[in-house]
């Protein structure tokens, strides 16, 4: 199976700087995975014709919400994916909040990718297991996934994200394994699971294993250099 790698560009590039890094990845080769750009609202369109995802989504399909962008108005734009729960969301989100943007996502035919993890004082406390359930089960309360649907859940370590540090290989799987037993528990059988935390050139090699479905990449997917070597590396 191809590996999934999602290019969360946050708010890193002006548009001038997301065409200049559209056409250089007109000429990386991507043949061997499956790849999903998740630019900023305004570079949607940059990158028409790849694999879209958004990185966030309001849950309300229309109505007087300024500022805000809709599950519905996404999937118009031919998106298929939005990241929900990334915990540079989270602090403006609640649980019921997140609940209700996966179940937007997925009534308007999109597929939510929906971040989990610790922080660094989770993690301190050894509360890692005990965060991800809840987050899981808040999130995905009431979710009903038919044949044609998925969710893609992305475990991602708070406290090593933009931190250059890496979990070990051995806790990672262990986590996702963790994670599989939850999904079984909550009845959700059509799912990924990917990695995302300080993903680098220099970090991939430690992190890659067979068990994960992919990896969410954050700040390098942005410098051309760097994400070349990741998406080799996986390959």
């Amino acid at each position: 199976m191809k590996k999934l790698v999602v290019c969360n560009q946050k708010m890193l590039l002006a548009r001038d700087e997301a065409k200049l890094l559209r056409k250089a990845l007109d000429d990386v080769d991507l043949s061997k995975i499956n790849f999903i750009v998740c630019p900023s609202y305004i570079n949607l369109d940059v990158f028409k014709g790849y694999n879209l995802g958004a990185q966030d989504a309001f849950y309300e399909d229309k109505g007087t919400f300024t500022g805000e962008i809709s599950a519905y108005q996404l999937s118009l734009l031919n998106v298929k994916f939005v990241i929900i729960g990334h915990s540079e969301r989270r602090m403006f989100d609640n649980e019921k909040v997140i609940n209700a943007k996966v179940k937007a996502v997925l009534r308007n035919s999109m597929t939510p990718i929906l971040c989990v993890g610790e922080t660094k004082t989770d993690k301190s406390l050894r509360r890692t297991s005990e965060v991800i359930k809840r987050q899981l089960e808040t999130a995905l309360s009431g979710v009903v996934l038919d044949d044609t649907q998925e969710i893609i859940i992305a475990y991602e370590p708070v406290w090593a994200i933009g931190s250059g540090k890496c979990m070990q290989k051995e806790d990672i799987e262990d986590t996702i394994l963790y994670i599989k037993k939850i999904l079984s528990m909550l009845e959700i059988s059509n799912y990924k699971i990917i990695y995302g935390g300080s993903i680098t050139p220099k970090t991939i090699e430690n992190i890659r294993n067979e068990l994960v479905d992919g990896y969410l990449i954050g700040n390098s997917s942005v410098f051309l250099d760097d994400l070349n070597m990741i998406i080799k590396c996986i390959k």
